[in-house]
C-alpha cells in the first residue's frame, strides 16, 4: 500500500469523510456506503455464512446460472490459476455460490473468504470488487488498501457483473490474487467469461431463435458480438449487454416485435432454420445494415408470422466469413451490386483468397434470383475440356463423351447465377463464344446446331489486371467491356482494418472449440502480412482449433510453427512502421502510456468509459495497456 492511500485510510477512519473524494469513483461510493452502515475499517473480521438450508435454497434458485456457468468458470480458472488467481461466482447479493481456489494460494484470509455460502456483501466485509461490480454494474478492480476492511489489504481483486437473458443483474464473477498483478489480459478474460455466461443463458432459452449480429469495425465501439433472442411469433425475449447499446428504449424492449427493430419480419429467420449459422444481413429501420447469423433455433419452430407479407428467404452464404464484415465501403458496393445484378454483369477484383466466391454467393442470394448458383473456375479446368464444361455437348459429340450428353454449366445456370472465377485465364477462343452467348442469350452445345435460350445473371472474378491482359493480347477488349458492368474491388486482408472481426467470425462459424483470441494472437493477426488473405487466416485458426488444448482461447503456441517463428519479426516490423525517430518515439510512447493509465485509474477500471474518454476503441485500449505489463495498480 502506498503512503497516500495509507493517509487516506487513516483520515477516513478518523471521520474525515471528504477525503474519500481522492479515491476512484466506484471505490469512493462503496466506502461511503460502508460508513453509513457503520462498518468498521479495523478490528476482528469473521466471515458470516448462509445457513445450509438457505444455501441449498439459493443454489436451487440459481440452478440454471450454476449449470450454465460451471464450464465457463472452470475454463477461466484453468487459464488464470497458474498466475495465482482464485475464481469466485456470487449471486446478485454477493453470496458465494461457486469457488475455485488457486493451487499455490498461501493467504489464509483469501482461503477463508473463498468458500461456498460466505456472505461477501458490503455490510459484512466492506468494499470488495464484487460489491462494486454489483452496485455499478461495471467491471471494477479493487487492489490492496482500496478494500475497506484492513484485513483485506492483502487482497488484489477484479470483478465483472453477470447479466441474465433479459439484461438483469444476476451474479458477479470475481478473481482474487495475493499479489498485485495488473494484467490486462487476465481482466479481459474475466470480462469475456462474464459475457459468455450471459450468452449461454440466452442460448439456453427454449422455443427461441437467437441471432448473433457481428458489428463492423467501430460500428458499436467494440468487437463484442450482439445477441438477440426472439420467440417464433417475433417477440423479443432476450438480448445481451452489447445488443442493448442500439436499443433506444430498453424498458420497452421486451414489448418490442422483431419488425419493430428491423425492416424485415420474423419470416427472414424462420426461412433460414435449415441453414442456421451462415451469415446474412438485417437492416434497421434507420437504414443501418448488420451482418448476422442464426445461432440457435426452436426445437419445434412455427413457420407462421404475425399477418405480415411473405418474406423472401434470406441469403445462404458459405461458412467462411462474409467478406464485407467490418468494411463499410465493400458492404455498400456489394449492396449496390446485388441491386444491379439482374441487369448488369458484376466483376469482382482481388487477390487469391480474399473471398471473391463468398462475395459472389452473397450477391446471388441477395438478388431477386430464385435459380441455382453455378460456379466454375476457368483456371482449374484443362483447356481442352473447359468448352464442353461451359457449353455442354450432344451425345456422341466426341470420343469419351457421355452417352447421354451434358447440358453445360451455362444452361444449368438458367434462371440463376453463373459465376466465372479467374475469368482472366479463359482461352481466347472461348472468350469469343462467351461474348456471343452474352449478346444473344442463346447457347449451343458441342455437336449440336440447335440454340437454347438461357437467362442468367453473371458474376466474374479475377486476380489479374485485365487491361494489361488486353494490351498483351490475352483478353478480348469487347468482352472486357461487356463484363465490366459493375466493378467491386476487394482489398487484400493486409490492408483491412477488420482483421479481428473476420477472425472472430471464422472462430464462430468454423471452429468447434476455440471461440476467442489471446491478446498475443490478436496482435499477431493485426500485424502479419497474410499473403494468402482470408483463406490463409482461416486455415491457421482451423489448425489451432484442431491441435490446441481444451481452452476456448487461441494461444500463440497453438499456431503452425512457421507463424510462431515469424512472430518477433512481425512485432518489430509493426514498431518500425508506426514509430517516429527513436528518442522522440520513446518519449511519446511513455507519455501516451502515462495518460492511458491515469484515465483508466480515474474511471475505476471501467474500460468502456476510459476508451470513450481517450477517443479510442476498447480493443485498442486493451492492446495499449498490454504493452505496459508493469502497469500501475489502482492503489
Amino acid at each position: 500500500m502506498n503512503n497516500e492511500l495509507s493517509v487516506i485510510r487513516q483520515r477516513f477512519n478518523e471521520g474525515d469523510i471528504q477525503v474519500a473524494n481522492m479515491l476512484p469513483g466506484a471505490i469512493r461510493e462503496s466506502w461511503l456506503r460502508c460508513a453509513d452502515q457503520t462498518v468498521r475499517m479495523s478490528g476482528k473480521l469473521e466471515y458470516s455464512y448462509v445457513r445450509p438450508d438457505k444455501l441449498e435454497q439459493l443454489k436451487y434458485q440459481n440452478e440454471e446460472l450454476l449449470t450454465v456457468s460451471n464450464r465457463h468458470v472452470e475454463q477461466l480458472y484453468r487459464a488464470v490459476a497458474g498466475a495465482g488467481w482464485s475464481v469466485l461466482l456470487t449471486d446478485k447479493n454477493c453470496n458465494a455460490l461457486q469457488v475455485r481456489q488457486a493451487n499455490r494460494l498461501s493467504n489464509a484470509r483469501i482461503a477463508s473468504a473463498f468458500r461456498d455460502g460466505v456472505m461477501l456483501n458490503e455490510e459484512n466485509v466492506g468494499t470488495t470488487a464484487m460489491s462494486c461490480a454489483v452496485n455499478t454494474k461495471q467491471f471494477t478492480r479493487v487492489f490492496g488498501g482500496e478494500h475497506y476492511k484492513e484485513q483485506h489489504n492483502t487482497f488484489h481483486c477484479a470483478a465483472a457483473p453477470v447479466f441474465d437473458h433479459m439484461g438483469r443483474l444476476c451474479a458477479s464473477l470475481d478473481i482474487t490474487n495475493e499479489h498485485s498483478i495488473n494484467d490486462m489480459a487476465v481482466f479481459y478474460m474475466l470480462e469475456t467469461c462474464a459475457r459468455n455466461i450471459q450468452k449461454s443463458l440466452i442460448l439456453n432459452l427454449s422455443d427461441t431463435y437467437v441471432i448473433e449480429i457481428i458489428p463492423s469495425s467501430g460500428q458499436f465501439g467494440d468487437i463484442t458480438n450482439l445477441l438477440l433472442a426472439i420467440s417464433p411469433d417475433g417477440k423479443m425475449t432476450g438480448c445481451n449487454e452489447a445488443a442493448s447499446t442500439f436499443i433506444s428504449d430498453q424498458r420497452r424492449f421486451f414489448d418490442t416485435w422483431f419488425d419493430g427493430l428491423f425492416s424485415s419480419d420474423i419470416g427472414i429467420i424462420q426461412n433460414r432454420r435449415a441453414a442456421s449459422g451462415e451469415p446474412f444481413y438485417l437492416t434497421l429501420h434507420s437504414g443501418v445494415t448488420l451482418a448476422s447469423r442464426v445461432i440457435s433455433t426452436p426445437s419445434s419452430p412455427t413457420t407462421e408470422d404475425r399477418g405480415s407479407e411473405e418474406v423472401r428467404p434470406a441469403p445462404v452464404i458459405a461458412s467462411v466469413p462474409n467478406t464485407t464484415f467490418g468494411d463499410e465501403q465493400l458492404a455498400r458496393s456489394v449492396e449496390r451490386g446485388a441491386r444491379v445484378l439482374n441487369r448488369l454483369p458484376v466483376m469482382l477484383y482481388g487477390e487469391s483468397g480474399v473471398g471473391k466466391e463468398v462475395t459472389a454467393r452473397h450477391l446471388h442470394d441477395a438478388s431477386q434470383c430464385q435459380g441455382k448458383f453455378i460456379s466454375i473456375n476457368c483456371a482449374s479446368i484443362p483447356e481442352n475440356l473447359i468448352e464442353s464444361e461451359l457449353f455442354g455437348y450432344q451425345a456422341g459429340a466426341f470420343t469419351g463423351a457421355d452417352k447421354k450428353g451434358f447440358k453445360g454449366r451455362i444452361a444449368e445456370a438458367d434462371k440463376g447465377t453463373l459465376f466465372l472465377d479467374e475469368i482472366g485465364d479463359m482461352p481466347l477462343a472461348l472468350q469469343s463464344r462467351l461474348l456471343r452467348v452474352l449478346e444473344t442469350r442463346e447457347v449451343s452445345p458441342l455437336g449440336s446446331s440447335k440454340e437454347h435460350k438461357v437467362d442468367f445473371q453473371l458474376i466474374c472474378a479475377t486476380n489479374v489486371n485485365l487491361e494489361q491482359a488486353i494490351e498483351e493480347g490475352r483478353f478480348r477488349q469487347d468482352l472486357y467491356f461487356r463484363l465490366k458492368g459493375f466493378a467491386i474491388p476487394i482489398k487484400p486482408l493486409r490492408e483491412r482494418d477488420d482483421k479481428l472481426a473476420i477472425a472472430q467470425t471464422i472462430l464462430a462459424a468454423d471452429c468447434q472449440y476455440k471461440q476467442q483470441l489471446s491478446a498475443e494472437v490478436s496482435r499477431f493477426i493485426e500485424c502479419y502480412n497474410w499473403p494468402g488473405n482470408i483463406r490463409e487466416l482461416r486455415n491457421v485458426l482451423l489448425y489451432a482449433d484442431a491441435i490446441g488444448d481444451d481452452s476456448q482461447t487461441v494461444q500463440m503456441d497453438e499456431l503452425p510453427e512457421e507463424y510462431q517463428t515469424c512472430q518477433s519479426c512481425v512485432a518489430s516490423t509493426a514498431i518500425a512502421n508506426t514509430s517516429t525517430p527513436a528518442d522522440s518515439g520513446r518519449l511519446l510512447d511513455q507519455a501516451s502510456q502515462d495518460l492511458i493509465n491515469r484515465v483508466v485509474e480515474d474511471c475505476s477500471g471501467n474500460m468502456s468509459l476510459a476508451a470513450k474518454k481517450l477517443g479510442i476503441s476498447r480493443a485498442t485500449l486493451y492492446r495499449k495497456l498490454a504493452k505496459d505489463r508493469s502497469g500501475t495498480a489502482l492503489n
